[in-house]
């Protein structure tokens, strides 16, 4: 397991560590921004290529007879199409970013929890992650999957989507391509061609497909099916999608068949 790095506004990162309390979390997600005027405008805000890769991924595990709960939902993003479509999900996070959802998709179901306590729910079928786990160092990411363990019925699932995973590839982007990309946009700063000033801030922590496998085995998950999405974009974290997107677009329709370069792998954990 090691850190990563992204790029963002100073104003953006007043810590410069990995987020790691409720009100930073929040704060770089911009939770206390965002307000949607319809359905419409949040389904077409939250409607990214990745978030339909995504949703096709999830599509092929989940079950509409099985209930689920999903843990660091967000702002429901991920789950409002599923329980658009019948699906029986309980969506949950540490931070209620859910109220705008909630307001506008009335069948959402939410409930405020910290998963590193305890959880005082269920049984449920399967627990949905749909990427939450870099903000968490091993000890509180082994505590994690104990309770989520706890609270699955026998033969229980544990849907995962690692989002910020270890390779070769995101430890060049990491170790070279986001330093230059934040030393550009400096200067660009600093030449008057932006108002924005940046610095590098930790994003998180990578951990491998292996070292995945490898926690989870520890709790009595055996891995199952697993699926692909996000394809390319690692790359967006050195702005590629911005400056080339000609070559971005290339490198996507490439990493739909090579897999190193998407930021979600889906397991299936089975128990």
């Amino acid at each position: 397991m090691r850190v990563g790095w992204k790029c963002v506004p100073a104003t953006d990162a007043a810590n410069q560590d990995v987020d790691s309390t409720p009100d930073e979390f929040a704060r770089s997600m911009g939770y206390d921004k965002r307000r949607y005027v319809s359905q419409a405008e949040f389904i077409q805000i939250h409607d990214a290529a990745f978030n339909a890769e995504l949703h096709d991924a999830l599509g092929q595990l989940l079950d509409k007879t099985r209930a689920v709960l999903s843990i660091g939902s967000g702002e429901c993003e991920h789950e409002i199409p599923f329980v658009r479509e019948g699906y029986d999900i309980l969506a949950s996070d540490l931070v209620d970013a859910a109220a705008e959802a909630r307001r506008l998709f009335p069948r959402l179901r939410f409930e405020q929890l910290d998963v590193l306590q305890p959880i005082r729910l269920g049984p449920f079928d399967d627990v949905l992650m749909t990427g939450l786990d870099f903000y968490f160092a091993a000890d509180e990411l082994d505590r994690i999957l104990e309770n989520v363990r706890d609270v699955l019925r026998p033969q229980g699932r544990l849907i995962f989507v690692l989002r910020y995973r270890d390779n070769f590839a995101t430890s060049i982007i990491d170790a070279v391509g986001i330093p230059i990309s934040c030393a550009l946009l400096r200067l660009a700063s600093k030449i008057g061609l932006s108002h924005t000033v940046w610095q590098m801030k930790r994003h998180g922590y990578r951990r491998s497909v292996r070292e995945l496998v490898d926690i989870a085995a520890q709790h009595g998950f055996r891995i199952g099916r697993v699926r692909h999405a996000g394809f390319g974009v690692e790359l967006t974290r050195i702005f590629l999608h911005r400056v080339a997107p000609p070559l971005y677009a290339l490198a996507r329709a490439l990493d739909r068949r090579a897999h190193i370069l998407n930021n979600a792998v889906v397991f299936e954990f089975l128990t």
